[in-house]
């Protein structure tokens, strides 16, 4: 029987891919600590969390081994002696029985289990999770967006997984509130690794010697490339709904964007005024709950002016254009066959250099009008 088992449930676009990215890569050196992430891979542990939340689009998509994976992370947790953690922000989406179950299956595999939450801002959360939606196939736009959000219908999808008392409500039934922890996501402008380093502190992992060059990273895009993608998106009814087309989607697009600086979101007014009065309620709620905060729960106020930034849904077309224009050349070049070695003309080395990307660039902007 484990020690402790830790299970970070999101919430999602709060650090988790970057802390999922380095625990996953210094698994190994976890383990020889003594922190187990059972299952060997994120992927089972996805496929484990959409188990336990009873997730029906998802769970079709999986075959028999894979549907077993709960199972096997539970038996790797209660044959492990010391710590655990599995996280998986999609957690968040369990129901309050799903969550029970799910807490008392792991308390026969480990004398402790313990509820971890990392959080962050709503004036930062709100136009992440747009964005997010959006990389899935949504063609909305972050106004629309909004509109849904300001009316707190906690049966919407953001709501669900981003009202973090609600959340904690559903996943603490008798659970200690000394064993529920809150991690604040430090504010704009702090160290890179502060979320990290508060994790370590909770977890009581020691990372001298460890790899802290996260290598995944959830790319944050820019207004433009987000204006294209909305565009894309907009030939797919309802991608963002659909488990198997969303996941076609977001392969074909995510790698070939990203290219573009990314600039801030601007909130309009209203909306920013919105979100940091929700976000203060929500702070005050938390700051009255018994639980375990890590941090300081400060820094999940959302700065009371908004500051610089574009606006998303205003982006001028030429700019939509050009990223257009990079991403059909870089996919003409991703396509390009490698030339056939009996065709290739002697001369030089003996082979013959592709295309040029901004050849190609001009090629596209000569069909379309612009160069």
């Amino acid at each position: 029987m484990a020690r402790r088992a830790f299970v970070h449930i999101g919430t999602p676009k709060s650090g988790t891919t970057y802390l999922q990215s380095l625990w996953w890569h210094n698994a190994g050196a976890l383990e020889r600590q003594g922190l187990l992430l059972p299952g060997g891979s994120a992927d089972v542990q996805f496929q484990a969390a959409a188990v336990v939340r009873d997730n029906a689009d998802v769970l079709a998509t999986m075959g028999p081994h894979q549907l077993a994976a709960w199972d096997r992370v539970v038996d790797e947790v209660a044959a492990w002696d010391a710590d655990a953690l599995l996280s998986q922000e999609q957690l968040v989406e369990a129901s309050t029985a799903d969550a029970r179950a799910a807490l008392d299956r792991l308390r026969g595999a480990a004398a402790e289990v313990h509820v971890v939450l990392t959080a962050r801002d709503l004036v930062r959360q709100v136009p992440s999770a747009w964005q997010q939606r959006v990389k899935h196939g949504s063609p909305t736009t972050l106004r629309r967006f909004f509109t849904r959000v300001a009316k707190d219908d906690p049966s919407f999808n953001f709501w669900h997984h981003q009202d973090v008392p609600r959340i904690l409500e559903r996943w603490t039934d008798g659970v200690p509130p000394e064993h529920v922890h809150v991690v604040a996501l430090p504010r704009p402008g702090a160290d890179r690794d502060l979320l990290w380093r508060r994790t370590c502190a909770l977890l009581g992992v020691d990372d001298a010697g460890l790899d802290l060059d996260a290598p995944v990273a959830n790319e944050t895009l820019a207004p433009a490339e987000i204006a294209f993608h909305r565009a894309v998106n907009a030939h797919f009814r309802d991608a963002h709904l659909d488990v198997a087309l969303s996941r076609r989607v977001k392969g074909f697009m995510e790698p070939r964007l990203g290219g573009t600086p990314a600039a801030r979101i601007a909130l309009a007014p209203d909306m920013h005024g919105w979100l940091v009065e929700r976000g203060h309620r929500m702070v005050d709620e938390l700051a009255a709950a018994p639980w375990h905060v890590v941090g300081d729960l400060d820094d999940l106020r959302p700065d009371a002016e908004p500051g610089d930034g574009v606006d998303p849904d205003a982006v001028p077309v030429a700019d939509v254009l050009a990223v257009a224009e990079d991403f059909l050349a870089a996919e003409l070049l991703a396509r390009a066959e490698p030339p056939d070695p009996e065709a290739v003309r002697e001369e030089g080395s003996g082979t013959r250099e592709p295309p040029s990307r901004t050849a190609l660039a001009r090629v596209v902007r000569r069909l379309t009008g612009r160069g």
